[in-house]
C-alpha cells in the first residue's frame, strides 16, 4: 500500500477522483474576483479537497496553469481566469467623437506589476471578512425594524452596493425595500409621507435603535449605522412581478416611474449580483477611485452609472485584467456626453420611452424603460470627463 494525496491505495495505484478540477478552480477564483496568489488558491484547494492540486493534476501548479486553456499566470505568482466570449446584451450607439484622444494615465505603460497593485488595492477595499460583516450589520437592521413592525410584509428586497455585492470600505450603502401587503398603487405621493412619519414614530420605540438617527427624506426614512453603512428604507405596494410593475408605470404615466424605484430593485439587484466576479472588482475599483475625488453636487457619478458602466465595458471589450478594465472605462467616461447605452434584459428596445432616446448622454436602467440613469436633468457628468481624463487612478 501507499499513501497518496492524503489517501491509502495499492502501490502504483493513483486513486481515481471525480473532481472537475477545471470547474473547482474557476470557483475559487471567480470567488475572488477571478484572480489571486497560487500558493493562497491552493492552500484553498487542499482545505475544499482534502487533496492538493499537484495531486490531482500531476503537475506543479505553475506548471498546470500555464499549459491550461482556462487560467492564466500574471505577473508573479498570480492567476486569473481566461475570460469567455458572452452574449452581448447591451447596445451601445455613439456618435463620431471629434475630441482627441484620452489622456488617461494607465492606458500606457501598465505591466503585470500594476495588475498585481490593482489587485491589492481591491483586497483592502472589499476583502472577504468586509463583506460579511457589512451583511451581517444589514441583517440586524431588518430584525430590529421587524421587531416593532405593524405593517403586513410580504417581502423585503436588499439592494444597494451591499445588497448588490458591489461595496467598499467608507462607501457601504443599502437599499431595504419593504413590500407592504395593502398598500394602494395609485397616489403614492398623497400616502408615503404620512406613512415615513408612522413609521419612523415606531422605531423609535426600538431599543436596538435607539443611538442610530432616523431622518425623513422625501420617499425614504434615511439611517446610518456604525458610523459608516447608509441605509435607507422604502416601502412599496407588493406587484406581482416585473412586468405588473411595468405596466403601472405605463397606466399612471411615465413621469411616475420614481415612485416605483423600489418595486423594481430586486430586478436591478439580480442584474447586478450576477455579474461575474470581475466584472464586480471593477465596480469596486471605480466607486474607489469616485470616492477619491471632490464632486460638485450634480456632478457626483452614482453607484448606478458605474456599475453600469463596468458591465458595459466587460461585455464589449472582455479585458482579461483589471488595469485594462479601468482603463477602458476611463476612456468611457472621458466621452461620456456621447454615450447612448441600452439594454436587452429586461425588455425590448422598443419598449424605451421615445423621449429618453434624444437624451445624451444616454445610460439606460436595465430594468426600467422610462429611465435614463444618466438624465441630465440629474446628473452633470462635466467633471467625470474631466476627471476621467486627466487624473491617475493612483
Amino acid at each position: 500500500f501507499s499513501k497518496v494525496g492524503g489517501r491509502i491505495c495499492l502501490a502504483g495505484e493513483v486513486p481515481v477522483r471525480d473532481v472537475d478540477v477545471v470547474r473547482e478552480v474557476t470557483k475559487i477564483l471567480e470567488a475572488n474576483g477571478g484572480q489571486m496568489g497560487v500558493a493562497s488558491l491552493c492552500s484553498r484547494f487542499i482545505q475544499m479537497h482534502e487533496e492538493s492540486l499537484s495531486s490531482m493534476t500531476g503537475k506543479r501548479p505553475a506548471e498546470y496553469f500555464e499549459e491550461s486553456d482556462d487560467f492564466r499566470l500574471i505577473g508573479r505568482g498570480v492567476v486569473g481566469l481566461v475570460a469567455k466570449p458572452k452574449r452581448e446584451s447591451a447596445v451601445e450607439e455613439t456618435e463620431p467623437s471629434t475630441k482627441p484622444a484620452s489622456k488617461v494615465a494607465v492606458l500606457a505603460g501598465c505591466t503585470d506589476r500594476d495588475e498585481e497593485a490593482y489587485l491589492a488595492l481591491h483586497e483592502k477595499i472589499a476583502g472577504r471578512s468586509f463583506g460579511s460583516g457589512v451583511a451581517r450589520c444589514l441583517q440586524s437592521i431588518v430584525q430590529a425594524v421587524s421587531d416593532v413592525w405593524f405593517l403586513n410584509v410580504h417581502s423585503v428586497i436588499r439592494g444597494g452596493s451591499i445588497g448588490r455585492g458591489t461595496a467598499i470600505t467608507g462607501c457601504e450603502r443599502a437599499e431595504l425595500i419593504f413590500m407592504v401587503e395593502g398598500l394602494p398603487r395609485q397616489g403614492q405621493e398623497k400616502w408615503v409621507r404620512p406613512l415615513l412619519r408612522s413609521v419612523k414614530a415606531v422605531l423609535s420605540l426600538s431599543d436596538a435603535l435607539q443611538n442610530v438617527a432616523v431622518e425623513l427624506r422625501d420617499e425614504s426614512l434615511h439611517m446610518v449605522v456604525q458610523d459608516c453603512v447608509s441605509i435607507n428604507l422604502k416601502f412599496s405596494p407588493v406587484f406581482e412581478g416585473h412586468s405588473d410593475t411595468l405596466a403601472e408605470i405605463e397606466k399612471q404615466g411615465p413621469c411616475s416611474q420614481r415612485l416605483f424605484g423600489g418595486a423594481l430593485e430586486r430586478e436591478m439587484t439580480q442584474f447586478v449580483s450576477k455579474q461575474r466576479g470581475q466584472v464586480k472588482t471593477t465596480m469596486r475599483l471605480l466607486k474607489w477611485w469616485r470616492e477619491e475625488q471632490e464632486w460638485s453636487v450634480m456632478c457626483r457619478p452614482s453607484d448606478e452609472v458605474l456599475d453600469l458602466v463596468a458591465i458595459y465595458v466587460w461585455q464589449r471589450t472582455n479585458p482579461v485584467e483589471q488595469w485594462k478594465a479601468v482603463a477602458n472605462c476611463m476612456t468611457l467616461m472621458c466621452r461620456f456626453d456621447e454615450v447612448r447605452i441600452v439594454w436587452s434584459n429586461y425588455y425590448r428596445k422598443d419598449a424605451i420611452w421615445k423621449p429618453l432616446l434624444a437624451q445624451r448622454p444616454l445610460l439606460m436602467s436595465p430594468v426600467n424603460p422610462y429611465k435614463n440613469v444618466a438624465a441630465p436633468t440629474e446628473f452633470d457628468c462635466s467633471e467625470l470627463m474631466a476627471k476621467a481624463a486627466s487624473t491617475h487612478f493612483f
